[in-house]
């Protein structure tokens, strides 16, 4: 029960674009573990384990990319932060395309789980692969991202301009 006149710290992640582009990575990571625990033990599974350690490993780089472009673009609504020629543009792409596909990975999981009730192991294994592959991707958006932000100055800010998104 909250006490009168007490008020939780904000967060530092704002309510805008930045906070949305982590939580939607953090609920495709979650979503995977989920879809994860219905895939029986074998071959697959275990490979799918390894994809989603990997995934995993990953919220804690894409919380602090969050953080950071916070700090030097904030974000309130739905409007991404201009300036820097374009790089916050390209960070939140990035982050979002990241998340995108680690969607499609725990979808991965779902053809697997497909495939193992109707075909050989052998075709499951094929599908996640898949889930490999698209964390793979994942990981190279991440690391975009991070490129991206080392790039700035450090003193580097939004220039006030903003873009709507869409």
């Amino acid at each position: 029960m909250r006490l009168f006149g007490r008020r939780r710290e904000p967060d530092p992640l704002g309510d805008g674009v930045w906070r949305r582009a982590h939580d939607r990575f953090r609920r495709a990571v979650d979503r995977y573990h989920q879809l994860l625990e219905q895939v029986p033990a074998g071959e697959a599974r275990q490979q799918l384990e390894r994809t989603g350690t990997e995934l995993a490993a990953r919220l804690d780089d894409v919380r602090a990319l969050c953080l950071h472009a916070q700090q030097l673009a904030p974000s309130v609504g739905d409007d991404l932060p201009g300036g820097q020629g374009g790089t916050f543009l390209d960070v939140h792409r990035a982050l979002t395309r990241a998340a995108t596909l680690a969607a499609q990975a725990g979808e991965a999981v779902t053809l697997t789980l497909v495939v193992l009730r109707a075909q050989p192991p052998a075709e499951a294994e094929d599908r996640a692969a898949a889930a490999a592959r698209a964390a793979g991707q994942a990981a190279q958006q991440i690391e975009r991202a991070k490129s991206l932000m080392a790039a700035l100055p450090k003193t580097a800010k939004s220039e006030g301009r903003a873009y709507r998104m869409s």
